[in-house]
């Protein structure tokens, strides 16, 4: 014990987090455990309840928290999926999600967790309550948010309101979890250190998403939810259909390079019918719309390589998108933000954050944990000719061998579930590669794809 402390004096070791989606959210439940205080700072103010917040406009579109990141959030927030549940999210059993691609339906697998299924705002909302309740994180609203530094060191932000005003907010260590538009490699820059290298693979995503009631009589044979990706050779087109609450699915439909959805609702359903299968074509037909269409276009995938710099300035890390930002239409997200807040946990417990190292080890753990998703989202944009950027050599060989696994998981549940699993990132994509996937993607390959009106049930 120190002299402060045996005399009742304890310093108060404050973290600062900028951005208060699901990564600053993350983030800071994992700070409260090791810092006396904790501040959130938002463009949006953070007490507004289950409404898309402004600086959050992919929120009105389908998002999934897979497996890997729904295991994460009940280890930081126990009950958490029973919450989501209460306030009615949706469970979608694996045996009723139906996936097409390449010309047929993956095998059900029924022995897989289920998919819950809400949207954005709702996920938002109750994982920002169980924050806010653990009682040492403080939510603050600021327009625009800079560095304070010292001797190339970290120190604390400038906090700048509405209103002109502005606040200094010394702290230990600041975590930037600001998202796309990041402004950390010209905060690096500034700082006199090197930004990152940034790897960018260029696919054009654009998506159109609208709401829709949901009822017992639309025409979905009892699946609970789809996933559409044409054949790479004819389209470039995809598409979702997912319950969330309020008895309501949200549909999107997407494409890469310029294959765009029109928003009128006439359009809407015509591009839906050049979807490989007519289900979800079937959903708009069938239901009620509500409200208008959303659209939102993104670049394409974004990776700021910190873990490849030689120095880093103490006492600031970044997480999230705002190291990387990963094609949407994956939905791959949320999960890979909670696996970086899973690398910053592991850090954290390894050396304090005033070493020197910290934010070099806490990078080379993140980049580990991203890697797959990074590997498996880009290498599907990479199946397109079109799609620009970094290619490591081999992308075209896994690609192929990836399309006779999915061709062999329309024909084996087992082969099904290693696929969701690699998709779920709760196994690595190296597990394709294990003797008894090999064997099955060979021996049921070459039937070809499985031509079925409807998911094959095992034996």
């Amino acid at each position: 014990m120190s002299a402060a402390e045996a005399e009742g004096e304890v310093t108060l070791r404050k973290a600062v987090v900028i951005g208060g989606s699901v990564a600053g959210l993350l983030t800071g439940q994992v700070l409260s455990a090791e810092f006396d205080e904790v501040v959130v700072i938002d463009r949006d103010n953070l007490d507004a309840t289950h409404s898309v917040r402004r600086g959050v406009p992919q929120g009105r579109h389908p998002h999934t928290l897979l497996r890997r990141g729904e295991q994460i959030l009940n280890t930081l927030f126990p009950g958490i999926t029973d919450d989501l549940i209460r306030h009615g999210a949706v469970v979608m059993p694996m045996d009723r999600v139906w996936w097409w691609q390449h010309r047929g339906y993956r095998a059900a697998v029924p022995d897989a967790a289920p998919i819950i299924s809400c949207s954005r705002p709702l996920l938002e909302c109750l994982v920002r309550e169980r924050v806010r309740g653990n009682g040492a994180v403080e939510f603050r609203s600021g327009e625009t948010v800079d560095l304070i530094s010292r001797g190339g060191a970290v120190t604390g932000v400038l906090v700048r309101g509405p209103s002109g005003t502005s606040t200094a907010i010394g702290a230990d260590l600041v975590v930037d979890c600001s998202g796309r538009r990041s402004r950390a490699s010209h905060w690096l820059t500034e700082l006199g250190y090197p930004s990152p290298e940034v790897q960018l693979v260029e696919s054009d995503v654009r998506y159109t998403t609208r709401i829709f009631q949901r009822s017992t009589s639309v025409r979905t044979d009892g699946a609970a939810g789809y996933f559409v990706i044409s054949d790479p050779k004819a389209r470039k087109r995809f598409g979702t259909a997912m319950p969330v609450e309020g008895d309501r699915w949200i549909i999107t439909l997407a494409g890469l390079h310029g294959e765009g959805a029109p928003a009128d609702l006439a359009g809407y359903l015509s591009w839906a019918q050049t979807l490989p299968t007519a289900k979800i074509a079937s959903i708009i037909e069938d239901e009620r719309p509500v409200g208008a269409a959303v659209r939102y276009r993104l670049p394409g995938s974004e990776w700021r390589l910190f873990h490849r710099l030689a120095a880093h300035p103490r006492g600031f890390v970044c997480v999230g998108d705002s190291v990387c930002s990963l094609n949407a239409l994956y939905g791959q997200g949320m999960t890979s933000a909670a696996v970086q807040v899973v690398a910053l946990q592991q850090a954290l417990a390894r050396s304090p954050v005033t070493h020197p190292e910290f934010a070099r080890t806490f990078y080379r753990l993140s980049a580990r944990a991203v890697s797959p998703a990074w590997t498996t989202a880009t290498g599907a944009d990479f199946v397109y000719p079109e799609t620009r950027g970094h290619r490591p050599w081999p992308t075209n060989i896994i690609n192929r061998y990836v399309t006779k696994c999915v061709v062999a998981g329309q024909h084996d549940s087992t082969m099904a579930t290693s696929l969701w699993d690699v998709a779920n990132m709760v196994k690595p994509p190296a597990s394709l590669l294990s003797p008894p996937a090999l064997v099955k993607t060979m021996r049921y390959s070459r039937r070809g794809p499985l031509r079925s009106c409807k998911p094959i049930t095992p034996r």
